[in-house]
């Protein structure tokens, strides 16, 4: 049974709207996110990472969650007993530049369900976020969420006043889909979707690029289908980045019974997207097991290092920048200060390496420096979690 609050106020609304937004991932993986303890006041100000490390407090909140959709696994769903309230632009505007104005927030993430229709729901969104920019003059970072089937036109007037489209893939493939959805359709709506994105982000280029989301957990998708769909999409597509959301079962759904997916296996999953963006890797040279899937108890990177070891010990003062980036425990921008000291010094000490950045207690045993090992009697750290990688990650 669907239900409408009794009048409820713009607050209300923002409590209902703020909480069921949490299901769009646009920043931090869930297991740091949880972290930002001074965000949860607010469940609608969502932390995400800026430029040079900087968090950035995102209002974040459904313009409506009547949807029209059922979706196996979302709370929104059609057939799910629950509140259903919607935000007029007016309203919805009017709120984010009160807590814009407070200094509470920095950016809007403006999404929402389907509403009779796509096109319906992408004009309310539409009509919102050009009242924030035309009546109330705010210049600052928004994404905007493209919808299941919305016209190229309505995409390309959405492009113009946002810095950062996306659309939700959802699932690797359409026979997945299936089994989340009997609404929508993989090629037809969603990946249409992002072509249309795409090419409107080659004819005028965002702020921000575009961006999809990927539910990990739900279908028994393995993470090599995933990672292969993302590299894909970087390639063809030129996507800013893939986000990755832990499925989390809700109640009142089909799926409300399946186990929740780990967070750490989301988290290797961003690993690895490193990987594939940043530090050179292919998909083929992932460290997958034999049923497809990353290894849980060591980061991709450390468990690359550790099934070839014929490219170890890398020589420091000769490496190149992108052999440097191979080596568990250098990144990008240790790799790039090891090869701008070079022209200056050779390095022969542990510490050098430290002074820049380099986790040495990873790094030792994958190095020579001036062709002396420094091995360690200590096993090699394989469980941390590398949250110093999202440090440097942008939105």
């Amino acid at each position: 049974m669907t239900y409408l609050m009794e009048k409820p106020d713009s607050f209300a609304k923002l409590k209902v709207l703020g909480e069921v937004a949490k299901f769009d991932v646009c920043g931090l993986p869930s297991m740091f996110a949880k972290k930002q303890k001074k965000f949860q006041r607010f469940r609608f100000i969502y932390p995400a990472v800026g430029q040079r490390g900087r968090c950035v407090r995102l209002f974040k909140v459904l313009q409506s969650n009547a949807c029209q959709g059922n979706c196996f696994y979302c709370a929104n769903r059609k057939n799910r007993d629950f509140a259903r309230v919607t935000f007029t632009p007016e309203e919805l505007s009017r709120l984010f530049v009160q807590y814009y104005s407070r200094g509470l927030v920095d950016g809007l993430f403006l999404s929402s369900a389907i509403v009779e229709s796509p096109q319906k729901s992408q004009e309310s969104m539409l009509k919102t976020l050009q009242i924030i920019r035309q009546k109330y003059g705010y210049k600052g970072y928004t994404h905007f969420k493209v919808l299941p089937g919305t016209d190229e036109s309505l995409i390309r007037e959405a492009g113009r006043l946002a810095d950062r489209l996306s659309i939700n893939l959802e699932v690797p493939g359409e026979r997945y889909l299936a089994k989340l959805s009997s609404t929508k359709n993989f090629s037809r709506e969603l990946l249409k979707g992002l072509k249309s994105i795409a090419k409107f982000d080659k004819e005028k280029p965002l702020k921000a690029g575009i961006t999809t989301q990927l539910v990990v957990g739900a279908v028994d998708e393995t993470d090599r289908e995933i990672l292969n769909l993302s590299s894909f999409l970087y390639q063809n597509y030129k996507l800013w980045r893939v986000y990755y959301s832990a499925f989390m079962p809700i109640l009142d759904t089909p799926l409300e019974s399946r186990p929740p997916c780990s967070p750490l296996r989301e988290l290797r999953l961003y690993q690895a997207d490193f990987l594939l963006r940043w530090y050179g890797f292919s998909c083929e040279e992932l460290p997958f097991s034999r049923e497809d899937h990353l290894p849980l108890e060591q980061d991709p990177k450390l468990a690359w290092a550790l099934n070839n070891p014929d490219r170890f010990p890398v020589e420091v003062n000769k490496a190149d920048f992108w052999e440097l980036l191979r080596v568990p425990g250098i990144g990008r921008i240790s790799a790039r200060r090891i090869v701008e000291k070079r022209v200056r010094e050779r390095i022969t000490r542990l510490s050098q390496l430290r002074e820049m950045g380099t986790v040495v207690k990873r790094a030792r045993r994958f190095i020579t420096l001036d062709g002396k090992f420094y091995p360690s009697s200590k096993e090699i750290p394989v469980d941390e979690k590398g949250e110093q990688l999202f440090l440097w990650e942008e939105l």
